[in-house]
């Protein structure tokens, strides 16, 4: 049986597996009632509540044009540009990709935001040990994975 590779694109800007995102658990219903917690449509890749509330509070950790994504299984994948630095191989950094427990996630949507927020900030002492030795600009660019849960 023959199997087809992934599409994976060629630059910048074309659709990749990080810029769009489908339905979740966690996501409204299609009618948009209330519930959910998936923020206003604000373009692909954008995070829902309980993704927003961790990009809030570790948003700090990671240079001020950073971006950060939601990706259809649910992590955040955060990168930033570097094509001005003389260390920089690739347009972008090495991505952190940020992955959730579904317990995590069960506790982040039961809670609101003030809530969200003190829970995420409970679990960043994590992710700074999970970006010691992180370099942006590595020889081959793997993701930096940081398990939350």
């Amino acid at each position: 049986m023959h199997q087809s590779a992934p599409i994976v694109p060629d630059r910048p800007g074309k659709t990749s597996f990080w810029t769009t995102r489908s339905a979740g658990r966690y996501d409204l219903p299609e009618d948009g009632s209330p519930g959910g917690t998936h923020a206003p449509a604000v373009g692909a890749g954008s995070l829902d509540h309980v993704r927003s509330a961790f990009w809030q509070a570790y948003r700090h950790l990671f240079p001020p044009h950073s971006l950060a994504a939601q990706t259809p299984n649910g992590s955040v994948v955060i990168s930033w540009s570097v094509m001005d630095d003389p260390q920089a191989r690739y347009p972008y950094a090495a991505p952190v990709m940020l992955r959730f427990e579904p317990e995590l996630l069960d506790a982040m949507s039961r809670s609101d935001a003030r809530q969200r927020l003190e829970l995420a900030q409970d679990y960043e002492e994590t992710v700074r040990e999970g970006l010691r030795g992180y370099d942006p600009f590595a020889r081959v660019p793997n993701a930096r994975i940081v398990h939350l849960g």
